[in-house]
């Protein structure tokens, strides 16, 4: 029946799509035209027909019989200082013009994992400049560093060409790979990635890993805070201000921008606690219990590699999203860490974004994807993951 559909009221060929990407196309409009023009149009005749085809039950048909309380998502937003803007114009312009040496020499699709590297360089910038500055690629060969991020490998994995990643930065790295005909290859060595994703964690050296805190290479006496910190810092000081008690979970891609915050927090007299990949089960489970039974211990902070999924955090009622990434689907489960059954709150989540940054772009290309999903009932989590050539263009150039 959608083959048919596809044919007589939505014909890839109507809208410049190549046909033989088959009912892959309508992925390929939204991705061009989001929730407007001829994406809208696909939309509107796809949910025609699956209305009288298709029963789909959503969490919130349900909030009622499970009693949950509201979820709220707000976005504050900021922009650099001129400090910060400086070096992020630099860094700015320069992957968009890398990116642009590739686009133009047609060889896009074979530098996947050198694009993958100029996309984290600016949304590590956009968190604080010294994630970029003082990278841990620096800092030695006493810890395992994730080729990908750049920071203490968490959950970490190698493959076969002998280069260690976090498991959830090869993991989405892999998935954005799922719509390009070309096999995902070592950001390091740029052999065909081999990797088992189901592989035992490697075990790391607690002390070390301390010791390679970004918090102990830096002068932390002349340390400077950036703009993205010190946005979750007013917004914790505002819910101080209320009456009640808040507890809130702070999810961050980066273990070093958690380790900053955390020192920053600190001296703003709130007390925390931490979650990331490198904690053994038991350190973890330690952590769950110290924050969900201690009144005084105001901020959860957590890995999103580490924590975004399997959490039951419901003694928190506001989570802020650090850093946002293209897969919509990764923030909507670290929302659900307190959004769930056992909430006697209003949940607010607020996702953190610095406005003329690749953050501002991700958060538009979030929006796409979702609407991707809403509006086809598609849960298909390639569409999610991936990152498409298009996708990559958006996000560098914006258009």
């Amino acid at each position: 029946m959608v083959s048919v559909f596809n044919k007589e009221i939505l014909d890839p060929s109507k809208y410049n799509i190549n046909p033989e990407r088959g009912t892959n196309f309508l992925t390929l409009l939204v991705q061009r035209s989001g929730n407007e023009g001829d994406g809208k149009l696909a939309f509107n005749k796809l949910q025609i027909l699956l209305d009288r085809v298709m029963l789909r039950r959503l969490k919130r048909d349900h909030v009622s019989t499970m009693e949950l309380p509201p979820k709220q998502v707000i976005i504050h937003r900021e922009v650099f200082n001129e400090i910060e803007l400086d070096l992020a114009t630099s860094v700015m312009t320069n992957t968009t013009r890398q990116f642009d040496s590739y686009v133009a020499r047609g060889v896009m699709l074979n530098n996947y994992a050198n694009i993958f590297g100029l996309i984290m360089q600016m949304r590590q910038v956009a968190d604080h400049p010294d994630l970029l500055l003082k990278r841990h690629a620096e800092a030695g060969q006493n810890v395992l560093v994730c080729t990908i991020c750049d920071d203490v490998a968490e959950d970490a994995v190698r493959s076969k060409c002998h280069h260690t990643f976090c498991r959830r930065c090869v993991k989405n790295f892999v998935s954005s790979f799922q719509v390009t005909d070309v096999e995902a290859d070592c950001p390091k060595c740029h052999i065909t990635l081999s990797i088992d994703l189901e592989q035992p964690e490697i075990e790391q050296d607690e002390v070390q890993v301390k010791k390679s805190s970004i918090i102990n290479r830096i002068k932390m006496e002349n340390w400077t805070s950036s703009t993205k910190i010190e946005m979750l810092v007013y917004d914790l000081y505002r819910l101080r201000s209320d009456k009640q008690t808040h507890k809130s979970i702070v999810f961050s891609q980066f273990t070093s921008m958690l380790q900053l915050i955390e020192w920053r927090l600190h001296r703003a007299g709130f007390k925390t606690v931490m979650l990331d990949g490198t904690m053994t089960p038991a350190q973890r489970a330690s952590s769950i219990k110290y924050f969900m039974e201690n009144v005084e211990v105001e901020v959860f902070l957590v890995s999103l590699k580490a924590g975004g999924v399997a959490l039951n955090l419901t003694e928190a009622s506001r989570v802020f999203i650090v850093d946002p990434w293209w897969n919509p689907a990764a923030e909507w489960q670290s929302a659900d860490r307190c959004h769930r059954i056992g909430q006697r709150r209003p949940c607010i989540i607020t996702r953190l974004c610095i406005e003329d940054s690749v953050e501002s772009r991700m958060v538009l290309l979030q929006e796409k994807k979702a609407n991707m999903i809403n509006g086809t009932m598609n849960a298909d989590q390639k569409a999610m993951e991936s990152l498409t050539p298009e996708d990559m263009e958006f996000l560098f150039r914006g258009n």
